[in-house]
């Protein structure tokens, strides 16, 4: 079985970021009819951690990098808040999806409070982005749930590092280790994971402390929980549970795998709580930002 899902796992690795960009659609509304407390978890858990001034130049723009920026629901939090400050945003929008930068352009269009970002949309995955060394420096990086997609999160962030202006901010926000949820990666693994975990889809915001901390770049960190109703999960025949286990383990077609299934089901009864007749699986985001001193 481990040979079964080491394989998986690295389907997992290449289909990660289809797994997260499909959240747009089925995944999606699985996943938010499943969200009770916490619903604006972008907002609660990383809005007031978003620098809403940075050393700029005088007279120029704010130059804002997003890696894996989706459809642009996450950016947007970020931008509004830097707009507060500085009358004008220069952000470069790095997406590999053509159908997620539709959706952001349609969301600009209909957000008027977007109107003074100068927009500069690049077609590519993170690290077909970095191998262009543009010398361009950013007064903010941001990587929103999006580590855990990209080949080598260690090469990401040194060239998010690398790209930030003195005085600039990096700000990322992972899963946290210490929730239900990060602990469900950790034990998939441990059961059925071969090889280097760090080159999966199982990453937590844990792996990307313990890299900045080797290459020296302090940070600050706050958390932020939100409740999933999983019931759903646990009715043999219901669609929305086999899409929400989808999304919990990142594992296409999870239910197919019974050995994987039980597993999984164990850990989430043994972590959740029953509320009204409902099972209570509890996820934590941790944002994570570092300023680079002058």
């Amino acid at each position: 079985m481990s040979e079964l899902y080491s394989d998986r796992a690295a389907e997992v690795g290449k289909l990660g970021a289809t797994l997260s960009r499909a959240v747009s659609g089925k995944i999606l509304r699985a996943l938010m009819a499943a969200v009770e407390r916490g619903k604006d978890v972008h907002q609660e858990s990383y809005g007031p951690m978003v620098p809403d001034s940075t050393l700029c130049e005088p007279g120029t723009d704010v130059r804002v990098l997003g890696i894996g920026s989706g459809s642009g629901e996450s950016d947007s939090i970020i931008l509004k808040k830097l707009l507060q400050r500085h009358n004008s945003v220069y952000s470069r929008v790095v997406e590999p999806s053509g159908e997620m930068i539709k959706r952001y352009k349609a969301l600009v269009r209909e957000d008027t409070s977007l109107g003074a970002v100068k927009f500069d949309w690049r077609q590519q995955t993170a690290e077909e982005y970095f191998q262009t060394k543009e010398g361009t420096k950013f007064h903010l990086a941001h990587a929103v749930h999006v580590l855990y997609n990209v080949e080598d999160h260690d090469a990401t962030l040194r060239n998010m590092w690398e790209q930030l202006a003195n005085g600039g901010y990096m700000f990322l926000v992972m899963q946290s280790d210490k929730g239900d949820w990060g602990g469900l990666r950790h034990k998939l693994w441990e059961e059925f994971g071969q090889g280097d975990r760090l080159k999966t889809w199982f990453r937590t915001s844990g792996d990307v402390k313990q890299c900045l901390d080797r290459a020296g770049i302090s940070y600050v960190t706050t958390e932020n929980e939100a409740d999933i109703n999983v019931t759903e999960c646990f009715r043999e025949k219901s669609e929305a549970g086999k899409l929400l286990l989808d999304f919990l383990t990142h594992t296409p077609y999870v239910s197919s795998e019974p050995e994987i299934r039980s597993m999984v089901l164990e850990y989430i009864r043994c972590n959740s709580s029953l509320v009204d007749d409902r099972l209570i699986f509890k996820t934590m985001n941790e944002a994570i930002l570092s300023l680079k001193t002058v």
